[in-house]
């Protein structure tokens, strides 16, 4: 066998993740190619130009979020995080509240990445040759292609910590090369390709915010679902090297490095595209690449492919590795925490996520009838996960009030109130907007307030 079952929790392996591991998994969890390819087309019939804006003026407080992340994991690195941080900060009922709204981020990012994984890959086999349309169409196909890759995520996330991180940077590697070969492609052929003329407008129009505020009311839940992936080097920080230095700190330089991403690819997209083409597009990175070169525009599948499927693990890497944190200290049944002995990775809980996705693969792609109810189900997972960083940034308040001796108390208490309002008015935002978001919130937080009033205590250590 590969590795042994244990069916006994134990201890993740430590000193895996280098430096410049962290830095490929924070970067590729946001999954660039993916977020502008399934994201950006909504943000632009929300704003228009003013798509570059609102990402601006969102940038602060993610960065907010993880520069508090980076001082957390100085203080308590833990595979938990932000469930393992509200615990010990606060109280043990904060951080089981904490706990449920984690589990509900991740794992509502989870099935809506599985889809269009099968629909990417399905579209470069089709636009290669290799299948007809009739398979391109066909749920099956797509629902076979993407159960191939849940396989291959449960596979090298149940191998272990480093067989996932070196995955991870040979995908990164092919989504960063194919995005810079099209970036300047796209800056030389700028004369002749110029559909809009770049405007100062575009960046800075706080005029428009002002006159027309509902547009990016209903637009910042959608941003936040392409800001977001960063953290996975603090979840990641028992199995580092140097675990009180670096998770964290990788988390911001994946950040920033995606941001910039973001910012030079979508301004090439908007000079280069007609904005009704980018709007009304299903993926706008194919649009705007089938415009630059026409014949060759299908190797931006592959780089959207690549950031599909890390994005995939990544995040099943992050829910697997807060579950068996969860176990550890008492929250969760142990058989969440049970370990293989030779890969040291959560197999169990990691069969469950697969099986889960799994299954609501099969039920949206063969049940029409539930598939719009499911479909709006886990597209609220933005607004849960504006939700964890904006208790973490209250966890922040509560530490930074409380501890009267800290480095920097100052700073760390003004941007976590900063960070706090930041995402609750975007929270807010998409609630007020969208009734359904509303109730179905409100309905899912209730087995969390549940959770509160549980009697059992925790009797053990925290790590």
């Amino acid at each position: 066998m590969v590795f042994k079952l244990n069916k006994s929790s134990g201890t993740l392996k430590s000193n895996v993740h280098k430096f410049a591991d962290l830095s490929a998994l924070s970067t590729s969890s946001v999954a660039p190619a993916f977020s502008i390819a399934a994201s950006y087309g909504v943000i632009a019939l929300y704003l228009g130009f003013y798509s570059l804006m609102a990402i601006i003026l969102t940038f602060p407080v993610w960065l907010g979020a993880a520069i508090i992340f980076r001082k957390f994991n100085r203080l308590y690195p833990n595979a938990g995080a932000s469930y393992h941080w509200g615990s010990r900060i606060v109280s043990r009922r904060y951080g089981t509240m904490q706990a449920w709204i984690i589990t509900l981020a991740y794992f509502f990012s989870i099935p809506p990445i599985v889809i269009p994984a099968g629909e990417y890959t399905a579209a470069l086999l089709y636009n290669t040759g290799i299948i007809n349309y009739s398979a391109y169409s066909s749920p099956a196909v797509i629902f076979i292609i993407g159960s191939m890759w849940i396989g291959i995520t449960l596979l090298a996330s149940i191998l272990g910590a480093r067989p996932t991180a070196r995955l991870t940077e040979i995908f990164l590697i092919i989504e960063l090369s194919i995005i810079a070969m099209f970036i300047v492609i796209a800056v030389y052929f700028l004369p002749g390709h110029t559909v809009n003329n770049i405007s100062y407008s575009w960046f800075f129009g706080f005029n428009k915010l002002f006159n027309d505020p509902y547009r990016f009311m209903i637009a910042f839940p959608v941003i936040a679902t392409i800001m977001d992936g960063w953290e996975i080097d603090s979840y990641a920080s028992e199995e580092s090297f140097n675990r009180e230095k670096w998770p964290g700190t990788t988390g911001i330089l994946g950040l920033i490095a995606v941001f910039c991403i973001y910012l030079i690819t979508m301004t090439l997209m908007d000079i280069e595209t007609p904005m009704s083409m980018l709007s009304a597009s299903l993926d706008p990175l194919a649009t705007w690449s089938g415009y630059i070169i026409p014949h060759y525009s299908f190797i931006m599948d592959i780089a959207v492919i690549a950031s599909t499927a890390s994005s995939l693990w990544l995040t099943t890497y992050i829910l697997s590795r807060a579950w068996y944190a969860m176990s550890r200290e008492r929250l969760l049944p142990r058989q969440f925490g049970y370990l293989n002995k030779t890969r040291q990775s959560p197999y169990a809980n990691l069969l469950m996520i697969g099986v889960a996705a799994e299954s609501i693969n099969a039920v949206m792609l063969f049940m029409p009838s539930i598939e719009s109810f499911f479909a709006e189900l886990l597209s609220i997972s933005g607004i849960f996960l504006m939700m964890e960083f904006g208790v973490d940034a209250f966890t922040g308040i509560y530490l930074y009030t409380h501890k009267s001796k800290m480095h920097m108390k100052l700073f760390y208490l003004g941007l976590s109130i900063f960070s706090f309002a930041g995402f609750g008015l975007m929270i807010l935002f998409g609630l007020v907007t969208n009734t359904e978001f509303l109730l179905l919130t409100a309905i899912l937080i209730i087995p969390g307030i549940m959770l509160l009033y549980r009697d059992k205590k925790y009797n053990g250590n925290y790590v």
